[in-house]
């Protein structure tokens, strides 16, 4: 299903689908700098929660495990709340799309357990939901 909505003289199309059972948007129409705004909102969000430096999230080494978990979820998040391929989520965050891919079955499979899925949730839901001009400022 497509919607096609008009924000801020800009036509964005934003696509549906469920994706094991969540809905899923995908977002179309954004230029790679608004794209980059997401990822780094994400990155921030995660960070919190996680309480690991942005920094550390952003580096090109594995850092230590909690790090690297708070990187699989941001990952992980990036790709379901936005809609970004794979490869476009490997490519900001400085990793291959298959390490993407890794992430995302590692963090889906983890939200059985209740406490981390409703975690996961709130902070789907405080990013996806932030108005598109606060991104982008």
């Amino acid at each position: 299903m497509q919607v096609l909505g008009d924000v801020t003289n800009e036509r964005i199309a934003i696509g549906l689908r469920l994706r094991r059972g969540r809905l899923c948007a995908r977002l179309s129409g954004l230029s790679e700098q608004e794209r980059a705004a997401q990822v780094a909102l994400m990155q921030e969000a995660v960070a919190r929660a996680w309480n690991v430096p942005v920094t550390e999230l952003r580096a090109s080494t594995r850092c230590k495990a909690p790090v690297a978990f708070a990187r699989q979820v941001a990952m992980y998040l990036t790709h379901v709340s936005f809609g970004m391929n794979l490869s476009a989520v490997g490519r900001h965050f400085g990793r291959d799309r298959t390490t993407a891919a890794y992430a995302c079955r590692h963090i889906e499979d983890k939200r059985d357990d209740r406490d981390f899925d409703l975690m996961l949730d709130r902070l789907e839901i405080a990013v996806r939901h932030r108005p598109l001009m606060e991104r982008r400022q």
